[in-house]
């Protein structure tokens, strides 16, 4: 009879069928990506509760309102969690962002993964019913909208609006016409950056356009910003006040209209050109495509496949489709460092 305070004997079972199975899995990096897509997941709740604003605000007591509204014993998980993942440190009982955690929730990091995780993530997760054929993007499987031009406008805010204005200020444009404007974030910037500009927006979506006008008003730039709503690939149904424009933006969008053939590209960038007679630029701002892994090419590739939006294109394609067309590109504004990459194209109509 063992002793009730003596150790039991340990047996370990181990044979070479298993140790190489088990090798075969930790060789794939398999533990590696699991462990990453949690820390997504978990990266992603940590922005859409109080807790990463309250973490933001210095070091945090569980027992001082940091759990507040939260599950308790989650709660105490998941901050576990966190700190064995190097996001959070603690300080005593406290807890705090770590040099990490920091960089994992700025704005452009949550903004970027939120395209993935939010707007796309009910689409990745199905792949397997999209290549079955058991469910079909826009009927049974559909990108999160909202989610989407909440996060792009974030982007766009930080890294492509100076773009858009240098572009726009380098051919006097005094009304900007931002077709597909989303949530109105471009245009509401671009005008209270520089006091001078007017515009108007369209998009399909009125909920969009109900967020855009209700921006304008609370940054203040309502009396020289509208948003209406219209297809911005049917320029003919476009309300008059569009027509007033003297430069055209459309930011990230005519890529998905490949998926009707390049020619309608082609024929929807001269209808957008001549139905405005004051046009003095139009830009087309689209992200380009390496079909590699840097800066997350590959998930912006998979995304565009799964949601069978028009591919796109790198600049040496788009010059093909202006070639074809009544316009001429007449330079090119290409942003590094910032994420989609996107290069601006400044067209117009050629001399005849």
């Amino acid at each position: 009879m063992t002793p009730a305070n003596s150790t039991p004997p340990i047996v370990e079972l181990q044979d070479a069928e298993q140790r190489w199975e088990w090798q075969k899995f930790t060789l794939s990096d398999l533990p590696e990506m699991i462990s990453a897509m949690h820390v997504c997941h978990a990266v992603h709740a940590l922005s859409t509760t109080p807790l990463l604003e309250r973490l933001r605000h210095g070091p945090r007591h569980p027992g001082n309102g940091l759990l507040e509204g939260i599950d308790p014993e989650i709660g105490a998980g998941f901050l576990r969690y966190l700190v064995q993942r190097g996001i959070l440190q603690r300080q005593g009982e406290e807890y705090l962002l770590t040099q990490l955690g920091e960089c994992l929730t700025t704005d452009v990091s949550l903004a970027r993964l939120g395209i993935y995780v939010e707007a796309y993530g009910g689409v990745t997760s199905r792949i397997g019913e999209l290549l079955n054929g058991e469910a079909v993007y826009g009927k049974d499987v559909v990108r999160d909208g909202g989610a989407l031009g909440a996060h792009c406008a974030t982007l766009f805010s930080f890294f492509h609006t100076p773009a858009v204005l240098q572009a726009m200020q380098g051919r006097d444009v005094t009304r900007m016409l931002d077709v597909g404007c989303g949530g109105g974030q471009l245009l509401v910037d671009a005008c209270r950056r520089d006091p001078s500009l007017t515009g108007v927006g369209i998009d399909i979506d009125p909920d969009a356009i109900a967020w855009a006008n209700d921006l304008a008003e609370q940054s203040g730039v309502a009396d020289r910003v509208e948003f209406v709503v219209g297809d911005a690939f049917a320029p003919e149904t476009w309300p008059a006040v569009c027509r007033e424009a003297d430069g055209l933006c459309m930011m990230s969008a005519l890529h998905e209209h490949f998926r009707n053939g390049e020619q309608a590209v082609v024929d929807l960038l001269d209808q957008m050109a001549s139905l405005l007679p004051r046009l003095k630029i139009l830009l087309v701002g689209e992200p380009e495509l390496r079909f590699d892994g840097r800066e997350n090419d590959d998930d912006f590739f998979l995304i565009h496949v799964l949601s069978g939006q028009g591919l796109p294109r790198d600049r040496s394609a788009w010059f093909e489709v202006f070639h074809k067309s009544r316009l001429t590109c007449r330079q090119v504004y290409t942003r590094p460092g910032a994420g989609p990459r996107i290069c601006f194209y400044d067209l117009a109509a050629r001399p005849s």
